[in-house]
């Protein structure tokens, strides 16, 4: 989903993340777009375990020279994109380690 400036804002019903040289990249969500409870999650654990993170206004462009990319809702968790148009993606280390850092949060919380 593109907003009216031609902005990457997120996917349909999830938020977007990519990774380019080992830093994280979420689309800035100022003027529309959901920032999904996943989303934040995701941010709080790129802060927690020293992930660069960086949330900017993004084109379609810098989506496709990513190195991973991910969706990520309540529903779905964390879901690697393996292709986008004509680009293909690696499940990268960083898709990886959060899909796990959230695994054990899930986790976690199921034995509370």
């Amino acid at each position: 989903m593109f907003d009216s400036n031609d902005c990457i804002v997120e996917g349909t019903m999830s938020n977007l993340f990519f990774a380019k040289a080992g830093i994280l990249h979420t689309p800035l969500l100022v003027n529309c777009g959901i920032e999904g409870i996943l989303r934040q999650i995701v941010i709080e654990f790129a802060i927690r375990y020293g992930l660069g993170l960086a949330e900017n206004h993004f084109n379609k462009q810098d989506v496709l020279e990513a190195d991973e990319v991910f969706v990520t809702n309540s529903v779905i968790g964390v879901w690697p994109v393996k292709q986008l148009e004509n680009q293909c993606f690696d499940v990268g280390r960083i898709t990886r380690d959060i899909q796990q850092w959230y695994a054990g949060a899930c986790e976690e919380e199921a034995n509370l």
